[in-house]
């Protein structure tokens, strides 16, 4: 038997908006079982996703490889749907893999990169669930640039809300020169702050969302957690992609006290404490 395990995401966050990335220690697991007639996939997801070939993952890799044998598939996540954690970048990587593994494609990491960066339109989270860790990328004419990016030690102290995203929510096509010179600077200088393990500094940058704005307005409850985490100085909570999470990067000796300040809130949802993961794709 053959498993793949993709983690979840954080990425289009910040100034890292469609570059940065951070691994996350939740998984999306498919289990090859065996060679069959039709596809059957067993999963723990709910009704909403189909059990056979129509299912995204079997869809996918039977695109990137038609010849493919149908096999019974058991997916298990534990990664939160529609709430910008990476779920839907966790099953285009494990198709990709899928279709590798039972096409013997002989795929390299790159090629994996590419095709999954150019389906999304942007690297920021395929490149993290790919290599884990902190990343930076950047596609351009359908070329991936990326690398591994020095970072602080964090935790992700994670708030989901009650409600999903909204995935049929209107998106600026264009954004203000200003907006995108101030973000690229904040970019600059958060990986200078990582670098030199400045916590505050970059914490403070991690909060600048000039271009994600109409993400920022859909998610009433960045403000609540921003100024909760302040008294602390603690800072650096994101909206997560497009949202509706909120993650607060913190240094893990302040974990607790984040924790014990943020129940007196009592948003409706839960907060889940989920630690960064060193490790992207894995085949065993």
């Amino acid at each position: 038997m053959i498993t793949i395990k993709v983690p979840a995401t954080l990425g289009n966050f910040g100034p890292g908006v469609a570059s940065l990335g951070m691994a996350l220690d939740l998984s999306l697991t498919v289990e090859i079982i065996e060679a069959s007639n039709v596809w059957v996939v067993e999963h723990n997801l709910g009704d909403t996703i189909p059990y056979d070939e129509t299912n995204y993952i079997v869809a996918v890799a039977k695109k990137l490889y038609p010849d493919i044998t149908p096999h019974v598939l058991r997916v298990t996540s534990d990664i939160p749907l529609r709430q910008g954690l990476g779920s839907s970048t966790a099953a285009l990587l494990a198709a990709i893999e899928l279709a590798n593994q039972l096409g013997e494609l002989g795929l390299d990491d790159y090629t994996k990169l590419t095709l999954a960066a150019r389906t999304e339109g942007q690297p920021a989270n395929v490149t993290a669930a790919l290599l884990g860790g902190v990343t930076a990328s950047y596609l351009n004419d359908g070329n991936v640039f990326a690398s591994g990016v020095v970072a602080p030690e964090y935790q992700a102290v994670i708030y989901l809300p009650e409600y999903q995203r909204d995935d049929k929510a209107d998106k600026p096509n264009e954004i203000a020169l200003a907006d995108a010179t101030a973000t690229a600077a904040a970019g600059n200088m958060l990986l200078a702050a990582w670098q030199s393990q400045q916590l505050v500094l970059a914490g403070q940058l991690l909060e600048t969302d000039n271009i994600q704005r109409a993400v920022i307005n859909d998610v009433p409850e960045l403000d609540v957690i921003r100024q909760a985490s302040h008294a602390l100085d603690v800072y650096g909570s994101v909206v997560a992609g497009d949202g509706p999470a909120v993650v607060t990067l913190v240094a893990p000796n302040q974990t607790q006290d984040l924790l014990d300040v943020l129940a007196y809130l009592e948003l409706p949802g839960e907060f889940k404490v989920v630690d960064i993961a060193g490790t992207g794709l894995t085949v065993f």
